[in-house]
């Protein structure tokens, strides 16, 4: 015989379709989110993978002082059993915004270009584009761009392999897709520019594919060993070592693990909400549930029961979600990879992975919150249900409330203990949404003061970092040195820390540092958890040589992590001769020094290029975030008030009766609800500035290079209280005119 709840289950749903509509809407819009993310990275991730075979992706990539003659190079391919490719550029500015480009030749063997757009330039006047960069400075195909002293016709975009991500040099910390970008054009069109202007590169290729990553790395030491026999080498960049190849995968793989834990934290507080508000069914029904009991019902068949429709709605909003995921939200989705990555095209996959996570995942997290909080809620017996006597403790009196406060405020606080467990999930449901929203609202002040922060902490308005030594008359200018060193592996990413050799009384980095030790930056500090007296070992990228420092204190200076060291200190650690030097720290232009002998000049500019690149790569998703937990505000507000209502609907009756008026009950219960809500959100402020302080060092840290500072503004918290202020406001208009629905004859029902 057909179980007759079963009749009961389509009356349930419709008697109560506020509450799963809008679960049902929530979690479809959460899973259709994170699976279209899930799906679009490991679409766009498996081109990225394939691109490197498909594309012909060097190995190594090297600059050297001259041109190397055929000769040279068939004795170094020889050798090393390799082949080497003539990958010359020609580093020019862009009269637009005086952005960087490199213009590579026609690529028809190594990095071959992908077209995304157009077709590659064939005439001399022609050139295409990186596609992120054209996007960035609003160039379309069809345009003229002036590079150099000329002017060219834009015949199409592409994506460079070597570039995937826009660094214009490996020991940057963030790229730079809007100040920095790379070009092709015909090599008869390159042959006619500037000589000046000149790079001699060159791309590397095994003949024999390396099996692991040690072996390619071995293989590269060995390599640059035979190289520097032969030529200058001033840039050697292995291709594991290649942030403007690697830095897209590794950000995709981190991206990943972070969406996933927000599928898992916001299914599992929707599976508490269904659960309490489950458990206030079972409070009206007690009367039903007893019978049922009396009857034969076993606790197993009653809680499988009110498991059913959570279940369903869960199972079918993560169907939905995924349909939803793999045909629009994954092409939103992976246009924010786009935005920000010159990646090729990619064919959308499917993904078991992104089906576990968000539909047999969440179905089970629903499964298990709900049988535990309902089985609990179930395991007293039939004749307790009858008697609506539903706490398995012995029913304790209420608590005595002093007689001189008002009646009124009496009153909200009888509605807070009796729904504490409501308030409860509230708080915590408040807590996470406010977390999602500042997190999204940081980024744009923390940028900015960022910003600032460079440029307050700048040690002069030009860096000059040398090929070759060269002389000045320019006064002010000060001789430094220079080094690139990387962090140890271990639980952060290894990072490139940038060592200076100061001048003894230097008038750009004042600091008293001892003989033999060192200072290091206050990033350096901050992100690394290091303090005076402590000892860091960092090693050379290229020979694996370790070296140790002791810290002697910190020096402000917000751009770089950086290492600061006399000029004596360096020169020993270093092995360098006594008159050596890379560069000049000056506030002023150095006219006097030839092009040819400048490998860069770094400014105040340069050094921003993290926060300028971050409003671009993440304004898009920071508005999808805050949006979310916006909405999440709402969900949770709605829903829970929902419940005190109705659970008190007879009280709210009975007032009817007395004489009051629906504002006045709204009074009562709408109000210490917003109490409610405007204390949670006070309260959330301090722990969300600990659980983001404790990301920021715990997580963010670990999964960046580089380093950005933790800094809230206050206006953060204020938009975050105005929001949920605001949402609590749209929620209170739905539940006045639930409270207006009530009948006055609800007091008359289940009276005891």
């Amino acid at each position: 015989m057909r179980n007759p709840l079963i009749k009961r289950l389509p009356r349930e749903l419709k008697g109560d379709i506020g509450k799963y509509l809008v679960i049902f809407l929530f979690m479809t819009m959460l899973i259709s989110l994170v699976s279209g993310f899930l799906v679009a990275d490991n679409s766009v991730y498996d081109a990225y993978e394939k691109g490197f075979e498909k594309y012909n992706v060097e190995y190594a990539d090297f600059v050297t002082a001259d041109e190397m003659s055929d000769e040279t190079i068939k004795e170094l391919e020889n050798d090393n059993k390799v082949r080497i490719y003539d990958q010359r550029y020609y580093k020019l500015k862009e009269s637009k915004r005086n952005a960087t480009i490199r213009v590579y030749g026609e690529r028809k063997e190594v990095n071959k270009l992908c077209i995304m757009s157009g077709r590659l330039a064939k005439a001399d006047d022609e050139i295409t584009l990186d596609r992120v960069f054209a996007k960035n400075n609003d160039y379309k195909v069809g345009d003229n761009i002036k590079i150099g002293d000329k002017d060219y016709k834009i015949t199409g975009f592409v994506a460079m392999p070597d570039y995937s991500c826009l660094f214009e040099d490996n020991a940057d910390m963030m790229f730079d897709s809007v100040n920095f970008g790379v070009a092709s054009m015909t090599d008869s069109g390159l042959k006619k520019l500037k000589k000046s202007k000149l790079n001699y590169c060159y791309a590397m290729r095994y003949n024999k594919k390396p099996k692991s990553d040690k072996e390619q790395k071995n293989m590269s030491d060995d390599f640059l060993k035979s190289l520097a026999k032969k030529a200058a080498v001033t840039s050697y960049i292995p291709r594991c070592e290649n942030k403007a190849i690697n830095f897209t995968g590794d950000d995709m793989g981190g991206d990943k693990a972070m969406f996933i834990l927000f599928d898992y934290i916001v299914i599992a507080i929707l599976a508490f909400v269904f659960a309490i508000t489950t458990s206030n069914t079972i409070i009206k029904e007690a009367g039903v549930i007893g019978t049922l009991r009396a009857s034969g019902y076993t606790r197993g068949e009653i809680v499988r029961h009110y498991m059913i429709n959570p279940v369903t709605v869960t199972l079918i909003s993560a169907i939905i979600g995924n349909v939803v995921g793999y045909t629009v939200m994954v092409k939103y989705m992976a246009s924010m990879y786009y935005n920000s990555y010159s990646l090729p095209t990619y064919n959308t996959l499917w993904n078991a992975e992104a089906f576990i996570d968000t539909t047999v995942i969440p179905v089970i997290l629903m499964f298990i919150i709900n049988y535990f909080v309902l089985a609990s809620k179930l395991r007293i017996s039939p004749l307790k249900f009858l008697r609506r006597e539903l706490s398995k403790r012995t029913r304790r009196k209420a608590v005595r409330l002093n007689t001189k406060i008002p009646f009124m405020h009496r009153f909200r606080l009888r509605v807070v203990f009796q729904n504490i467990s409501n308030y409860i999930t509230l708080l915590a449901g408040i807590l996470f949404a406010s977390v999602i929203v500042i997190f999204s609202l940081m980024f744009g002040p923390l940028i900015d003061d960022y910003s600032k922060l460079v440029g307050k902490s700048i040690i002069a308005d030009y860096q000059y970092v040398l090929k070759a030594p060269a002389e000045t008359k320019v006064s002010g200018a000060e001789k430094y040195c220079v080094e690139s060193l990387k962090t140890l592996p271990g639980k952060y990413m290894e990072d490139e820390i940038t060592i200076y050799g100061i001048s003894d009384n230097s008038k750009y980095v004042k600091a008293d540092i001892p003989d033999g030790k060192v200072y290091v930056s206050n990033g350096y500090m901050d992100k690394f958890g290091i303090e005076k007296g402590d000892k860091i070992e960092l090693k050379d990228p290229y020979s694996n040589k370790k070296y140790k420092f002791e810290v002697a204190g910190s020096y402000k200076y917000d751009a770089v992590i950086s290492v600061f060291m006399n000029r004596n200190t360096f020169i020993k650690k270093f092995d360098k001769d006594d008159d050596y030097y890379s560069g000049y720290f000056s506030n002023k232009k150095l006219k006097d020094i030839d092009d040819d002998y400048v490998a860069g000049i770094i400014t105040v500019k340069d050094l921003r290029k993290v926060s300028t690149q971050m409003k671009v790569s993440m304004g898009d998703f920071m508005d999808l975030i805050k949006y979310f937990g916006v909405i999440m505000f709402i969900l949770l507000m709605y829903l829970l008030s929902k419940q005190i209502i109705e659970k008190n609907s007879n009280s709210i009756a009975l007032t009817k009766i007395l004489g009051y008026s629906d504002m006045e009950i709204g009074g009562l219960y709408i109000i210490t609800t917003f109490a409610v809500v405007v204390i949670s959100l006070l309260l959330s402020i301090p722990i969300v500035n600990v659980i983001m302080r404790w990301m920021f060092s715990s997580y963010l840290y670990t999964q960046m290079t580089g380093y950005i500072p933790y800094i809230i503004s206050d206006s953060c918290y204020v938009k975050m209280f105005v929001m949920g202020v605001i949402s609590y406001l749209a929620v209170c208009v739905i539940q006045m005119i639930k409270i207006k629905k009530i009948p006055k004859s609800d007091a008359l029902k289940n009276v005891e």
